[in-house]
């Protein structure tokens, strides 16, 4: 064993130059995992702390099972744990979120984008909301930071505006002050007839809270998930109904066993009409360990160190195929001497683990310096600090030992078939470098053809879709890998000659340029490819996904946002603007209604298209839908639009998207059922008229105001103005869709106009009640919504790009041993008359025509990929069931494929000025490397 070690180092220290770019290369690797895996130490780290302190003064909650916010704790559970003499206090309380109107008498700022955007018809939402949680608690959960605890009793007894207390980070984010009025937004009218209540901010308290996440990032209900607190008394005057438990905070005697009182109480709890289950530190940690952010973090470590293997693997295979050819007299010698066969292949194993573990150690140190660095400069960004533990070692290790262990496979193969006799002779390739194969080339079609299968022939279960998307990407992967020799080929061929005319070379110099050793080539090519091939599939996918939710041309110019409304009458004078086209300009009333039922299955598998509501929009149909031009451009899949008009001139009929027939199973002339929210109890019927394509309706209605009670919809929903405005008590139209009446208008004088309408109107409003006009044009949607997206996708880009560059060390392995291997021969070449000039042009070619190929592979391998991932993730993926045609962004493909032709000649660049600065007499000569 310590004589193959010997070996196999000595092997290495013979390559010197190789050795030490693969171990480079791995190293980079390595240090890739690191960086991307501390994200999820780190996210760790700041999950167990918030985990012990989420329950404040409560050792325990008590809560639901099932986590819904339908179902809450039975009051009769709390009197025997009272009786328990382990318990010191339960505390009831209620969860939920409360909008917020107003901050000191103005609009308080939201989280929305744009700070919320307008309002609905005739209601201010949305809104910026908090969190509350309802107690009767006589202490707080937490430290009280500055002001005094809710006290219901003294609220009573003086008189005074009704106190709540804010947490911390929401306080200081929000600018709230202690003794700030705050104005709330009641669910309906309550008894009193109050549409809104005033309260003081009479405390500030210190909650934990989880940056970057919010309430939304925790899936567990504890007491620091809320945002603000109040008294019970007070949220019985909001909501108009019974206080109910949503949670119970259990402070329980220090010298008392919890572990024991669990265990006692865990089958009582349970046996509750609601089944109860206790809430401690170490499951809220676990929780957050298996929610969404902790999900993709744990996601991206994986596919980094799936990514860092394969480059691991691939540059390490080049390295050790290389050794192999080159040693073939070598190893024959051995076989004759002294190894086994065995042995032989046990020798290349163990030069594949040395690179492999150099690189491991060089990456984790490198990985860790670029850690503390970061560190030390932007310590006050990171909410989670850095983390560096056993996980990213792990999955490190994982990386270099499993990417060196791969490799090794077919090159120790390789190894073990030499024989003694092969040192006389050796060998020749039994590969034919100048024929195209056609068992290849059936079997690499048939392997990329599973792909689509998969994503639209046979669309798997959503229980199978993981296997499914493993399936298809792993055969489009693998058949493009068998398709690359013939690729290889193919550009030789094709290209070959047209790169010797540019680049001014002697074609016969160029001839079988790539082809003489076809593997190696084709190592460096899918090393290159990998990278460049997961940039286009990323781009792929996000446009292919965005482009369900650009706006259409259906969608009209430009939409005006109205509060508190505008008279219908008063339309006309907008459409007399000399920038509107009259034609084309319609009043609107919006409300977004509840589903009577669960029509698309929201409860099962919530997605953007299955929620519970949909937005209503009542407008003239005559003049939205009928006619050569009318304000709406749709493309109709169900119904047309001359019966769809003339139904809805009856009323209470709608025209739906035809997503929404698909995930409810409904058909034109069923009807569907609507919860007025002004109207507790009664139900709004409207039959289905018609079903059109509405591409980008979420973004459209998102930053329009469109959605006035919450932020998803499963659809949006045309019917006719009068029932619509009848059935949600819309007197005034908030909103008005119009037409430019030239290709160009100016948006801002619009908006000064309608502004200026409106303060003219006189009509009864409240004191307080915000009266402001806006024009959103739809291209303002479709750019901030392009470059948003197009941000991001490059910000996901950048794994790939960096796996493209480790790749290039690869390739540059494969030239310098290519142009070692030729070192006679290009001396004789420089002998018989070609300069060295044309010798050092024919490397760079070499580098260029390496990267073409790699070009081809990787546009393939994206486009198939990213259009199979997008068509699968239709059935798994939150943004999901919109079902959008593939979309290729060229420029962003192109941009990626010039980057690699820049690499591949880069990287020649090193072995060709080493050639053109060596003498002839020097080439002809035995031996030597670069190094």
């Amino acid at each position: 064993m310590n004589k193959i070690l010997q070996l196999a180092i000595a092997f290495l220290r013979e390559r010197k130059a190789r050795s030490i770019l693969t171990t480079i290369a791995t190293a980079a690797a390595v240090s890739m995992v690191i960086w991307v895996t501390s994200s999820y130490e780190a996210l760790h780290k700041t999950y167990d702390e918030y985990a012990n302190l989420a329950l404040g003064r409560y050792e325990l909650a008590i809560a639901p099972i099932s986590g819904e916010p339908t179902d809450f704790v039975p009051p009769e559970s709390i009197a025997p744990l009272l009786d328990d003499p382990a318990v010191l206090a339960v505390d009831a309380m209620w969860a939920g979120r409360i909008s917020v109107l107003e901050l000191k008498d103005q609009p308080l700022p939201g989280d929305q984008p744009g700070g919320g955007g307008g309002s609905g018809s005739g209601s201010n939402s949305p809104l910026p909301s908090l969190m509350f949680l309802a107690t009767d608690a006589p202490e707080p959960p937490f430290e009280m930071l500055q002001g005094e605890w809710i006290d219901s009793t003294a609220e009573d007894a003086s008189g005074e505006l009704p106190s709540i207390v804010v947490r911390a980070d929401v306080a200081k984010r929000r600018g709230i002050a202690v003794d700030d009025r705050l104005t709330l937004e009641l669910p309906r009218p309550n008894q009193a007839g109050e549409a809104t209540l005033p309260v003081r901010v009479g405390g500030i308290v210190n909650a934990p809270t989880l940056f970057g996440a919010g309430s939304a990032g925790i899936p567990m209900l504890t007491p620091s998930s809320g945002q603000a607190f109040l008294s019970v008394p007070l949220l019985e005057r909001i909501t108009g109904e019974p206080f109910q438990i949503s949670l119970l905070g259990v402070a329980v005697d220090p010298e008392a066993d919890i572990t024991k009182f669990r265990f006692s109480w865990g089958p009582r709890l349970s046996d509750h009409l609601v089944p109860l289950q206790f809430q401690q530190a170490f499951e809220i940690e676990e929780a957050l360990d298996q929610a969404s952010a902790a999900q993709n973090v744990r996601m991206q470590s994986y596919a980094a160190t799936g990514v860092a293997m394969l480059v691991a693997m691939l540059v390490i295979f080049c390295s050790l195929s290389m050794g192999v050819t080159e040693r073939i007299r070598q190893y024959a010698i051995l076989r004759a001497v002294v190894l086994t066969r065995g042995q032989v292949g046990l020798l290349i194993v163990i030069e594949g683990l040395v690179m492999g573990s150099i690189g491991l150690v060089v990456g984790i140190a490198l990985g860790w310096g670029l850690l503390k660095l970061v560190e030390s400069l932007f310590s006050s960004l990171l909410y989670h600090g850095v983390g560096f533990g056993t996980s990213s070692l792990t999955l490190a290790a994982i990386a270099a030992i499993g990417g060196a262990l791969l490799a090794s496979i077919i090159p120790a193969y390789n190894a073990t078939r030499v024989k003694p006799v092969d040192a006389m002779a050796p060998r020749q390739s039994s590969t034919d470098a100048s024929s195209v194969t056609w068992p290849s080339l059936v079997i690499g079609s048939m392997l990329l053809a599973i792909g689509p299968l998969i994503a639209f022939v046979f669309p798997p279960s959503e229980s199978r879709i993981w296997l499914a998307m493993a399936a298809s990407f792993a055969s489009i992967a693998i058949g493009f890998v068998v398709l690359a020799p013939s690729i290889v080929v193919f550009v030789d061929r094709l290209l070959g000659p047209l790169m010797a005319r540019i680049f001014a070379i002697d074609t016969k110099l160029l001839a079988s340029q790539v082809t003489n050793n076809i593997w190696r080539t084709v190592g460096a090519s899918v090393s290159m490819a990998f990278g460049l091939g997961l940039f286009v599939g990323i781009q792929v996918w996000g446009f292919t996904m965005l482009e369900a939710f650009v706006p259409g041309d259906w969608t009209p110019d430009a939409i005006a946002v109205i509060k508190p409304g505008l008279p219908v009458d008063q339309v006309e004078k907008i459409a007399a603007l000399s920038d509107v086209d009259a034609n084309r300009c319609l009043p609107l009333v919006v409300e977004q209604p509840r589903l009577v039922d669960d029509l698309t299955g929201s409860a099962d598998r919530p997605s953007v298209i299955r929620q519970d509501n949909v937005i209503i929009v009542g407008l003239d149909p005559e003049g939205a839908f009928a006619g050569e031009n009318p304000l709406l451009q749709l493309d109709w899949v169900a119904g047309n639009p001359d019966q769809a008009v003339a139904r809805m001139k009856q009323g209470h009929a709608c025209i739906v998207p035809d997503h929404f027939l698909k995930e409810t199973g409904l058909k034109v002339g069923d009807t569907l059922a609507v919860d007025p929210p002004r109207n507790a109890g009664a139900t709004a019927v409207y039959t289905i008229a018609g079903a059109v394509r509405l591409p980008g309706w979420h973004w459209q209605t998102k930053l329009t105001g469109l959605r006035p009670r919450t932020h998803r919809a499963a659809a949006l929903i045309f019917a006719d103005y009068d029932s619509v405005a009848d059935d949600f008590d819309l007197p005034v139209a908030s909103h008005v869709w119009f037409s430019y009446a030239r290709g160009e208008a100016d948006v801002e004088a619009i908006e000064r106009a309608i502004s200026g309408m409106v303060d003219a109107l006189e009509i009864d409003r409240t004191e307080d009640e915000e009266i402001s006009a806006r024009v959103v044009s739809i291209e303002s949607i479709r750019a901030r919504l392009l470059n948003g997206a197009r941000r991001w996708l490059w910000m996901i880009s950048v794994l790939p790009l960096v796996t493209l560059l480790i790749a290039c060390i690869g390739v540059l392995n494969v030239i310098l041993a290519s142009v070692r291997a030729r070192r006679w021969e290009f001396g004789v070449l420089r002998s018989i008359g070609f300069t060295s000039s044309e010798l050092a042009r024919a490397i760079l070619v070499e580098g260029l025509m390496i990267a073409l190929v790699a070009g081809v592979l990787s546009i393939g391998f994206g486009i198939l990929s990213g259009w199979c991932g997008a068509a699968l993730a239709q059935y798994v993926s939150f943004f999901g069931g919109l079902h959008p045609p593939m979309v290729i962004p060229w420029f962003p493909i192109v941009i990626g494929v010039l980057i690699v032709q820049v690499l591949g000649l880069l990287t020649a660049a090193w072995p060709a000025i080493t050639i053109r600065r060596t003498r002839p007499m020097t080439l002809l000569q035995a031996g030597g490397d670069f190094a």
